[in-house]
């Protein structure tokens, strides 16, 4: 009994901590909240909640209640704290987190193929790949636009960051970032600024509430092409928040120093995960 308990809080707290790392996601440039919810392996208990709430909240509650405290944690939590960073120290911070995201690739990979591999399958991932990166790349290097913050682009803020946990692999932050919004969004957020927050908040679930039904749909009807997909945006996000400018070795090493520990952190976060939730996920 003891150590049900014990694994018991231990699941949450790892849900918790998922959840953290979500919303965190959700802020950092080119990381894709949604694409952290499908590597944790809450994408799609979460889709199938939203699309069917009166059947699926209850067989979901306790899987989903840690990761949401988690996500309001990470995402309002450290938005101040995610902003210094970005400042102070940006290229180290997304280095961690393409470390983070190449090693829960192999897990994604995998999921992607439970239910076998087809052509249409490897067509949809290479589809996915060049758009995604192309479309990515283009913000990246194209011209920005000059915009004064109000309601109207807090809102429009809110729907694409809903759309990036809806759609795994889309990067509302790189987008806010061009548009010149994404700073003066996380002061908002971190000074929980309801003329910013509240916007924010309409928008999103605006977004997930319209249209988490049909995508949902998509997972049931077209599993494998849907995950491919995915699987093709996620190695897509990784390439436009590459760091391709160093001010000296030094810097390099500190990089690929960082990428390498988020890319242990992710081994270990998703090997615990497999051991302590999956497992209880499956009986449900």
């Amino acid at each position: 009994m003891q150590k049900k308990k014990q694994n018991v809080v231990l699941q949450f707290l790892l849900r918790l901590v998922q959840g953290c790392i979500i919303g965190v996601g959700g802020i950092l440039p080119g990381v894709s909240g949604g694409a952290m919810c499908v590597i944790f392996g809450v994408y799609r208990p979460l889709m199938e909640t939203l699309a069917h709430p009166f059947k699926n909240l209850k067989k979901y509650f306790w899987m989903l209640l840690p990761v949401g405290l988690g996500i309001g944690i990470g995402f309002i939590g450290f938005a101040g704290i995610v902003k210094q960073i970005m400042v102070l120290h940006e290229d180290q911070a997304v280095c961690a987190f393409i470390g983070l995201i190449l090693g829960m690739i192999p897990q994604l990979y995998r999921d992607a193929g439970e239910q076998g591999r087809g052509k249409r399958a490897w067509i949809s991932l290479g589809a996915s790949f060049v758009v995604l990166a192309s479309v990515f790349l283009y913000l990246k290097y194209g011209r920005g636009l000059h915009i004064v913050p109000n309601t109207g682009w807090w809102f429009f803020c809110g729907a694409v960051w809903g759309l990036n946990v809806i759609i795994p692999g889309t990067s509302s932050s790189s987008a806010m970032i061009f548009l010149g919004l994404f700073k003066p969004m996380l002061d908002g957020i971190s000074r929980l600024d309801l003329h910013v927050v509240i916007p924010i908040g309409l928008g999103a679930a605006a977004v997930v509430l319209s249209l988490s039904r049909g995508i949902n749909a998509l997972f049931k009807k077209h599993h494998t092409v849907t995950y491919h997909a995915i699987l093709g945006a996620v190695l897509a996000m990784v390439l436009p928040i590459i760091p391709l400018q160093f001010g000296s070795a030094s810097d390099v090493i500190w990089d690929v120093v960082l990428a390498l520990i988020g890319f242990g952190a992710s081994l270990v976060i998703n090997a615990v995960s497999q051991k302590y939730l999956h497992k209880r996920e499956q009986t449900q």
